[in-house]
């Protein structure tokens, strides 16, 4: 089966976002020949005029592809995100004008639980969900949250997975513990919460060094911010390729991720807790369906500075703990997050899109 795929640059030079590594895993993973189509900023482009303009040429050069390559049926990544809306509403009626099957992938953005106020654009979800014959989500709390506010929609849970590793958990010896975050350097991250709860630490005294990698719209001044917050308490190693993050993950002990708004299911999660790092993040979306707090990882509140403190404290004074976290996240990642188990399941919503 041919099957064109949209989602940002693969390249891991480019792009670091989740559904760029998803993609990458699928057309790795997956059965069918699979066309990627590039949608999406790479990490640190502006919004210009002229990236703008581009955009909107877009649905033309996607008709085109799908045309040429003979398609039998599409799948569009989006996150609901202002932007995305618009551009992945224009790929898919450029789809259902060429007749072709659409399966639409949710990958969190703002408005995925949160309500949309301004109506048009209210509007243009809804049609952009409605031109999809599957519509697939991570949870079933966010099958829920869609199949509320849109009712009659066929929606599929499918939870992102990642390869399982064969290694046991590395031994970690650090003398001052090691935090880590990898990811998009975006404000949905929760980036100034960082900083915030960093400095507090660092001005309380407590041992702990921050490293940080990946890229995106925020890179100067997040590390502007942090560097004269923590100063030689922060390392920034910039962006990893896939073969390095578990390099990295091994040495570290604690993974953070305070995101404020918009995930869905990182897998940058899922990837520290292969590794065995101690997880810390935010309750929110599917978060949730991976991390029960105080067994796998801890969850936190999104934009709750203090708790964040709190959590990152008592974590880090308490590393007797870690052992027996680590081996639970180890074991979570393995039992219900497999690429395997993930592929299967895609490759079924492909059969039904097509019958």
């Amino acid at each position: 089966m041919k099957i064109v795929i949209t989602a940002p640059s693969l390249d891991e030079h480019k792009n670091v976002s989740g559904i760029s590594t998803i993609v990458r895993q699928i057309i790795e993973h997956g059965s069918h020949d699979f066309v990627h189509f590039k949608a999406g900023r790479e990490d640190g482009e502006a919004a210009t005029a002229l990236w703008l303009a581009k955009q909107a040429t877009l649905p033309v050069s996607f008709s085109a592809k799908l045309v040429s390559e003979k398609a039998d049926l599409v799948h569009i990544n989006t996150a609901l995100t202002d932007l995305s809306i618009w551009r992945d509403l224009a790929l898919s009626k450029a789809a259902k004008l060429a007749g072709k099957p659409i399966v639409l992938a949710l990958h969190g953005g703002k408005y995925l639980v949160n309500p949309i106020e301004n109506s048009r654009v209210a509007a243009a979800v809804e049609s952009m969900l409605r031109s999809a014959k599957i519509v697939v989500v991570y949870s079933e709390f966010e099958r829920q949250a869609v199949d509320e506010r849109w009712k009659g929609l066929d929606i599929r849970v499918l939870a992102n997975a990642i390869p399982l590793r064969d290694e046991p958990i590395a031994e970690r010896n650090n003398e001052v513990p090691q935090i880590i975050f990898f990811g998009r350097l975006h404000e949905s991250k929760g980036l100034s919460e960082m900083v915030k709860a960093c400095k507090q630490l660092a001005d309380e005294g407590v041992e702990f060094k921050l490293n940080c990698y990946g890229d995106g719209p925020m890179k100067d001044v997040f590390l502007a911010d942090i560097k004269a917050a923590i100063g030689d308490r922060f390392y920034y190693g910039g962006v990893l390729k896939s073969s390095e993050k578990y390099s990295v993950l091994d040495k570290s002990d604690i993974f953070l991720l305070p995101s404020i708004y918009g995930e869905g299911l990182p897998m940058a999660i899922l990837e520290a807790m292969a590794a065995g790092c101690v997880v810390i993040a935010s309750e929110m979306a599917s978060v949730a369906s991976v991390i029960k707090d105080g067994v796998n990882g801890y969850m936190v509140e999104p934009r709750n500075t203090e708790q964040l403190v709190t959590r990152l404290r008592t974590t880090l004074a308490d590393g007797s703990n870690w052992q027996n976290m680590r081996e639970a996240a180890v074991d979570t990642v393995r039992n219900d997050f497999a690429i395997s188990g993930y592929i299967e399941k895609l490759e079924a919503i492909y059969a039904d899109v097509t019958k």
